[in-house]
């Protein structure tokens, strides 16, 4: 009836784009290196650890990405089928090459598109549970609302995290032609279109901040257990480093209040907003 794919970019060039927020460099040989091991450790880890495998991952890299990561690629779709590495030529092919690529692939009347960044975690049941929203819908995006951050340098910080509108929307529509949650690069896109579906209750992503971010930052609160992350199946080393250094939020609870009023205020206030423009 549908099929679902998880749309993912990698290190594809793109004009502007030449430092992360710690003026770093990008796409250099170290920061592949770097972001690969964030890649396998945090997001691939959790992708192949979902309890429903009924869809295919297409993760974007560049075309001129070096043999030397192109090996390390190809062993980690040797080693996972549903991950699935297509080159494209830089941030301009994207959204083509995700067109072309769905429609090689696409036999069933109805398709699920997925987003998620490279470095960022989805709940084992993600996948489940966005099938569990499937009705055979013409175009509605599907958007927990709710989840989890992690932030894995400097420090270690674990909390909650709520997002309207965030970077782990699903997009149920008609195969005739499609468009894809990837129908704008930006995911506030979807701010000012109706067919939106905010849900709520299930903490189903972690978004995971790091020093080579080029914009997000650690928002979360809570005093969340630590098990939590268990749903999330990350790297063993990855594991090791969170349960062995991540800190009680009660160091900062000032800081972690602050992060509590500000994202149910901005969820809370967009919640309303969407129900409105409904």
């Amino acid at each position: 009836m549908f099929q679902h794919f998880i749309l993912t970019r990698f290190n594809l060039r793109k004009k502007g784009w030449d430092e992360t927020k710690s003026q770093s460099k990008v796409l250099t040989d170290k920061w592949m290196e770097n972001r690969l091991e964030l890649f396998e450790q945090y997001c691939y880890s959790s992708i192949k650890a979902q309890t429903k495998k009924d869809f295919e991952w297409l993760v974007f890299f560049d075309k001129m990405t070096p043999q030397l990561f192109r090996e390390k690629i190809s062993e980690l779709s040797s080693n996972f089928s549903k991950f699935i590495p297509i080159y494209a030529d830089g941030m301009d092919d994207f959204l083509p090459s995700i067109t072309r690529e769905i429609k090689n692939r696409l036999t069933t009347p109805y398709l699920i598109t997925t987003r998620l960044d490279n470095d960022d975690s989805l709940h084992q049941d993600f996948v489940k549970e966005v099938h569990n929203q499937f009705s055979k819908q013409e175009f509605r995006v599907i958007d927990f609302v709710d989840g989890y951050t992690l932030q894995v340098s400097p420090r270690v910080r674990f909390g909650l995290h709520s997002h309207v509108h965030n970077p782990f929307m699903s997009l149920i529509e008609k195969s005739e032609n499609f468009k894809t949650i990837w129908t704008q690069e930006r995911h506030g896109y979807w701010r000012s279109v109706k067919e939106v579906t905010p849900l709520r209750g299930k903490r189903l992503w972690m978004s995971v901040i790091h020093i080579e971010n080029k914009a997000n930052e650690y928002k979360g609160y809570g005093n969340v257990a630590k098990s939590a992350i268990d749903s999330f199946n990350l790297h063993p080393q990855a594991l090791e480093n969170f349960k062995s250094n991540a800190e009680d939020l009660q160091l900062n609870s000032a800081g972690a209040f602050k992060h509590k009023l500000r994202t149910n205020w901005k969820v809370n206030f967009k919640l309303l907003e969407r129900r409105l423009f409904s």
